[in-house]
């Protein structure tokens, strides 16, 4: 049985309907809550919700913002068919997927072959794709003009893949995709966890691009947007950061925290600007890393001992925009 998915609103019984900030606004003033209901028609299944909050998660020295959602109510279920089903959804992206891509397997499942995304990413050749794709060092594959025609073969990997993550991140674990979606990169099978990385994952993430550098499968970051940063005036620098919170852990020594960084690094200004601080947004491709840096800290002159940061860098340059989007 699917779990299902984050909405964004819900009904009460006489059909009103709730959105997920009307909710919080009456959370928040002490308002009672309505007794919610499943917004689909063909469904009405007993529903809740979860006002934002801020969550412990594994290893990591801070607790992570969870934005406001309505869920399932323990031992509900949406009915088959539901919008908010999550077989329902991964049925639909199935049915319009590239069967190349998203292959049917004689169990039933279907299997997302990672390989061909990698080479369509990667610039290298691809069976039925745009054969005028730039190659590594070509003038269209400069900073600045990294947006080319990706072909019919890869926009449909790029939308597929948007796709499924989207869904990924409005459901609660790998559990619901896992269950009907196989990953595989080349001879290799992929766990989905290895795949879709949430902040107390950037950890994993950065030491998996650190192994296995461009031979890395891609890989998919969620994050939260704390800025976006043109360069400075006079440098002669194009280059637009788009820059994630990030996640810290604990060393084991005193004062000194583990800081993973996210970025995604492109010179169109406006396009990352639409990103507004606190989004969040699901990033995936070829990931870059940059070995870690130990940063001592200044004497603010408080007395009070400022904390040692071991800085660890993930960084993106996307060649499309399907590569960076909104999330929930």
């Amino acid at each position: 049985m699917a779990n299902g998915i984050k909405m964004r609103s819900a009904v009460d019984k006489a059909g009103t309907t709730y959105t997920t900030e009307e909710l919080q606004r009456q959370h928040d003033n002490g308002v009672p809550l309505p007794a919610l209901l499943c917004n689909d028609p063909a469904c009405r299944k007993v529903v809740r919700f979860v006002p934002r909050h801020q969550q412990n998660r594994r290893n990591l020295s801070e607790p992570v913002d969870v934005p406001a959602y309505i869920g399932l109510s323990s031992g509900s279920a949406h009915v088959n068919g539901c919008r908010y089903d999550a077989d329902k959804r991964i049925t639909v992206i199935v049915d319009t997927s590239d069967p190349d891509f998203l292959t049917p397997l004689a169990s039933g499942q279907h299997e997302l072959r990672l390989l061909l995304l990698h080479n369509g990413l990667s610039n290298k050749p691809m069976a039925g794709g745009n054969p005028n794709l730039p190659q590594p060092g070509s003038a269209t594959n400069a900073l600045g003009k990294q947006y080319v025609s990706s072909g019919t073969k890869l926009d449909a990997y790029l939308r597929t893949t948007g796709d499924l993550l989207e869904l990924r991140e409005l459901c609660d674990s790998d559990a619901d995709l896992a269950r009907r979606l196989t990953i595989r990169f080349g001879d290799k099978s992929i766990r989905w966890s290895d795949f879709y990385f949430e902040k107390d994952g950037y950890r994993d993430a950065w030491a998996a691009v650190m192994r296995d550098g461009a031979q890395l499968h891609p890989i998919a970051l969620l994050g939260e947007v704390k800025s976006v940063v043109p360069p400075k005036a006079g440098t002669g620098h194009t280059a637009v950061y788009l820059n994630c919170k990030s996640a810290y852990y604990p060393t084991g020594e005193a004062n000194k925290l583990d800081a993973y960084e996210v970025s995604v690094q492109h010179t169109d200004a406006t396009w990352l600007a639409g990103f507004a601080p606190g989004t969040s947004v699901i990033m995936f491709g070829l990931w870059e890393c940059k070995d870690a840096v130990e940063n001592k800290p200044k004497d603010v002159g408080t007395g009070k001992a400022q904390p040692t940061y071991v800085t660890h860098k993930l960084i993106l340059r996307p060649k499309f925009k399907q590569q960076l989007r909104a999330a929930f």
